[in-house]
């Protein structure tokens, strides 16, 4: 208890910030230099084909009111889902944590964290006894890499298991992130990007985020051309296509309706 009240002073005095490495283990035991080549080539090839389930990061850096968000679908019914945001209010260390030099600005952790408390934007978990409104402790999460590693002449598949916390800071985030939520205030960057394009969807999805003209703001210059974009018409292809199924539902209750009438 004193390990973690010191360090908590520590984190709040220095403005310092905690390195979080990842757990990776294949049969309870630490991974080799080699499993974690094979790790990491598997995990750039999983990225480079776009969503990845589940994928925890080697690093994560927290402190002390970072703002973060939630990259795991923790709890669904009460809003601690993917792309939940909030700030870290508490750290709780590891008993086994060694000592904290106070004189250090980055504190690299040999172990990860009990849990961090979180105060989330929003949430509908109860208040949970002994903290604050919307406050929630966040543990560590596993996820599961399947790698081939080779032994001799042979190729042999392992199931690694990463532990690390399913969180990412949230100073800034994608559309794609933010959708569903509403921010007080937001900047808003719709230049184009170095690479790919942007759409009328991206800009339907950011600029809703506010609540009104006078919370948000644009970052950058942009081209106008942008809002003159055709709709995509895949997706005004499948408005119709629901549009029809739409009426072809009205008129199938209307008709179990009237039967039981009758």
């Amino acid at each position: 208890m004193e390990q973690r009240s010191f360090a908590k002073d520590v984190l709040r005095k220095r403005k310092a910030y905690l390195m979080c490495t990842a757990e990776d283990t294949v049969r309870g035991q630490p991974i080799g230099l080699r499993e974690k080549h094979a790790l990491e080539a598997h995990r750039g090839k999983r990225n480079r084909g776009g969503h990845t389930p589940k994928d925890l990061p080697y690093h994560i850096e927290i402190a002390l009111g970072m703002k973060v968000m939630v990259t795991d679908n923790i709890e669904t019914d009460l809003d601690i889902t993917n792309g939940a945001r909030g700030e870290i209010v508490n750290i709780v260390l590891h008993p086994d944590e060694p000592p904290i030099n106070k004189g250090e600005a980055i504190i690299r952790l040999k172990y990860l964290p009990l849990y961090l408390l979180v105060k989330l934007t929003r949430t509908r978990a109860a208040q949970l006894e002994g903290l604050d409104e919307c406050v929630i402790p966040i543990e560590p999460v596993l996820t599961t890499y399947h790698i081939k590693v080779s032994v001799g002449r042979r190729m042999v598949q392992h199931a690694v298991k990463r532990k690390q916390f399913p969180l990412t800071a949230a100073y800034t985030f994608t559309n794609y992130r933010s959708q569903g939520q509403t921010i007080p205030y937001i900047v808003v960057d719709i230049a184009t990007p170095p690479t790919g394009g942007l759409s009328l969807f991206n800009l339907y999805v950011a600029f809703p985020r506010s609540s009104g003209w006078d919370s948000i703001r644009l970052l950058q210059y942009f081209d106008n051309k942008l809002f003159e974009k055709p709709h995509d018409w895949a997706l005004i292809q499948e408005d119709e296509r629901l549009e029809v199924f739409d009426r072809q539902t009205r008129i199938w209750y209307e008709q179990v309706v009237q039967a039981q009438i009758s």
